[in-house]
């Protein structure tokens, strides 16, 4: 799609330089078919309809003054029609590309899910354990925020642990391979926890902020009236425990419980805040 919409683009810029030349000849006839060609792609029939449409249908055999006119009134035309179509394009196709991209992530994920228990039991090829650990990490890439605390934990990471591929003589992995995908679904679990929280806080008329300070996890949770107070609440990066410091404010009065849900191996949640543990529907 980016080649056609460069091409359309280019398309339109000639336009003027037809207007200089010879009316319906050979340069115009050539950019014509081009041009449909290129708005068929990315548009479809009706959109070649529409620019099909802009034909000239009356000409004259004795005014070549008339032929002149008409010939520009076309170039005009087509024109207004091909930007009105790029126009478009233009308000769709950001939300298009960001579909794609979570389509794409979705497949990502469902593809090493899928192979997870082959993983784990080191029965897929070197090559294509490699590929699937590569593809994890442009996915985590693509959606961590630089400055969350997972961002900033993916980043020492990959900076403090380097990732080697050593095959056996078969061509297999010399050593268990799921061992070098589970702490960045970690990260994953983590990211995805941090988006819900402030979601949910969000959508009540309040804001979040995130802070990494160490290994843990600082949530400051205020209204968004512009009112000092805020609460504070820390999440131990090592024990996963959630406390409030004996100098802070309680967030009671924004927040009516603190939980954590843990997702175990065989599928089954389980609720945690601190004052119960419970299995969660």
């Amino acid at each position: 799609m980016p080649d056609d919409l460069s091409r359309l683009k280019h398309q339109i810029g000639q336009i003027e330089a037809l207007k200089k030349a010879e009316n319906w000849g050979p340069e115009f006839q050539l950019w014509k078919s081009t041009t449909e060609k290129t708005v068929q792609h990315l548009f479809g029939v009706e959109g070649l309809k529409l620019f099909r449409q802009q034909a000239t249908t009356t000409f004259s055999y004795l005014e070549k003054s008339f032929n002149d006119r008409q010939y520009l009134k076309e170039l005009e035309n087509r024109k207004k029609i091909l930007e009105g179509l790029l126009s478009n394009l233009a308000v769709d196709l950001p939300l298009a590309v960001e579909n794609q991209k979570a389509d794409s992530s979705k497949d990502i994920l469902k593809e090493i899910w899928k192979k997870e228990d082959a993983l784990k039991e080191n029965l897929l090829p070197t090559e294509e354990v490699r590929s699937l650990h590569e593809s994890l990490i442009r996915h985590i890439e693509s959606i961590l925020p630089s400055n969350s605390l997972p961002g900033l934990r993916f980043k020492k990471m990959r900076t403090e642990q380097k990732i080697t591929w050593w095959s056996t003589e078969g061509g297999y992995p010399i050593d268990n391979p799921w061992s070098k995908f589970q702490p960045f679904f970690d990260l994953l679990a983590q990211h995805e926890a941090e988006q819900t929280i402030k979601r949910r806080i969000e959508s009540e008329g309040l804001f979040v902020e995130s802070r990494a300070k160490g290994e843990d996890q600082h949530l400051l949770i205020g209204e968004k009236n512009g009112t000092a107070e805020k609460a504070h609440i820390i999440i131990d990066g090592k024990t996963g425990e959630i406390r409030v410091e004996d100098d802070q404010q309680e967030p009671t009065d924004l927040v009516a419980r603190i939980e954590t849900i843990l997702t175990l191996n065989n599928g089954k949640k389980i609720k945690t805040t601190r004052e119960v543990i419970e299995e969660s529907e």
